[in-house]
């Protein structure tokens, strides 16, 4: 098995987040090829070496490829505030990584210098744009959807109380404040939704449009029955990407390795799966694995959403995990990049899958998964994200009491 893949693996050196080059961009090139959709997956969030990764990528394609647009794994609403500001809008960049990138993801250091980044490009004269393609709201509370609509359409009468009673919080706070209301209140909160949504069907307004949808496919998260059809907000991510795509000229799409994978997940396409299947050849997906690394372990404390406790430990390779293999080829290297496009499946015999969180998740074929992955011997914890989620967890439970 090593044998046949070995000769696919490329060392490259790893990357500095302060001065973020991609390594062998020659060969990084000639990996997209003429896709006009590049996606990029990383392998745990919150990690300093794959948003290296990921800025690097993003400069690279930007300069020397012809990609127009950023899009990432963050709210769609929320996005717009962000593109507004990296073409020179109003707001310090704290506040625009705060506000405007959900899940808490802009509170990096490496997230902040990628936005900063994109603002000094498009200030010298270039013009990228950056879109969010997921939920509002961290997936939690609708709030930011329906201030985007109802700033895009004519006011009306009680606009204010649609404000206060569909945004719900931040994103442990709203799925509290969720499981609190009654059969009642929650049939109201979803009647309020669905108005906002009609009033952005009468507007005609591309960009409110794209909002609404996010609130629809929110209400489908919150009925969703767990048959095997896609998850509403996959099918959701999936859309925003096609419309990006159908106003950029070419995009480059940053979210977890699940997200972006080809291949189904325990027989559910996510959106990768989904790309794949309305876009074909025009998508490439570069995935990320590691050795050795922080991994977050969550304990169910009660029912309670979001009543966990949250533990950071090291996790290293698993038998029957891919990176066990990737990290018997690196040889004296750090870091590779591994072309998969021309290996067969049965390269991989043996190996099960790939490790995401403490667990392996199931990838029956590699080569029909990844075009490529880019494999790190260690990755290390963005500086504070640990000890923020762990505050945020803790904080529902503090409220509570």
């Amino acid at each position: 098995m090593s044998a046949q893949i070995a000769p696919h693996v490329q060392p490259v050196p790893v990357i500095d987040g302060a001065h973020p080059e991609i390594p062998a961009a020659a060969e990084i090139g000639a990996l997209i090829d003429d896709a006009r959709v590049i996606a990029f997956g990383e392998a745990a969030h919150n990690i300093v070496e794959f948003t290296a990764w990921g800025d690097a990528l993003l400069r690279t394609l930007v300069r020397d490829h012809g990609v127009t647009a950023f899009v990432m794994e963050t709210g769609f609403a929320e996005g717009l505030l962000v593109d507004e500001w990296i073409h020179g809008g109003d707001g310090t960049l704290d506040d625009i990584a705060r506000r405007g990138i959900t899940y808490r993801f802009g509170e990096s250091e490496g997230m902040r210098r990628q936005l900063a980044w994109m603002r000094d490009w498009n200030a010298a004269g270039g013009d990228v744009h950056f879109y969010g393609m997921d939920l509002p709201g961290s997936s939690t509370s609708p709030g930011a959807a329906v201030a985007a609509c109802l700033a895009r359409i004519p006011t009306a009468a009680g606009d204010d109380e649609l404000l206060r009673l569909t945004d719900l919080g931040g994103r442990t706070e709203a799925a509290v404040a969720y499981a609190a209301m009654t059969d009642a209140e929650r049939a109201g909160f979803a009647e309020a939704l669905r108005t906002v949504v009609a009033r952005v069907r009468e507007s005609g307004d591309e960009v409110a449009l794209r909002c609404a949808r996010s609130i629809e496919a929110f209400l489908a998260e919150l009925d969703w029955s767990g048959d095997q059809g896609p998850y509403p907000r996959e099918g959701f991510m999936a859309e925003t990407v096609q419309w990006i795509a159908a106003r950029e000229e070419r995009i480059f799409v940053y979210a977890h390795d699940t997200h972006v994978r080809r291949t189904a997940v325990d027989g559910r396409p996510w959106m990768g799966a989904l790309l794949s299947e309305a876009m074909g050849a025009q998508l490439r997906v570069l995935g990320t694995t590691y050795g050795t690394g922080p991994v977050v372990v969550f304990t169910q404390r009660s029912p309670r959403p979001y009543d966990c406790d949250v533990e950071l430990r090291e996790r290293g390779t698993a038998a029957g995990g891919v990176e066990e293999v990737l990290d018997g080829l690196l040889g004296g290297a750090d870091a590779a990049v591994v072309d998969l496009r021309s290996l067969e499946r049965d390269a991989f015999a043996g190996v099960d899958g790939l490790l995401v969180g403490g667990g392996l998740e199931r990838v029956d074929d590699f080569p029909a998964t990844f075009d490529a992955l880019v494999h790190l011997r260690r990755v290390h914890a963005a500086p504070g994200a640990f000890e923020r989620l762990r505050e945020e967890f803790d904080a529902p439970g503090r409220a509570a009491s």
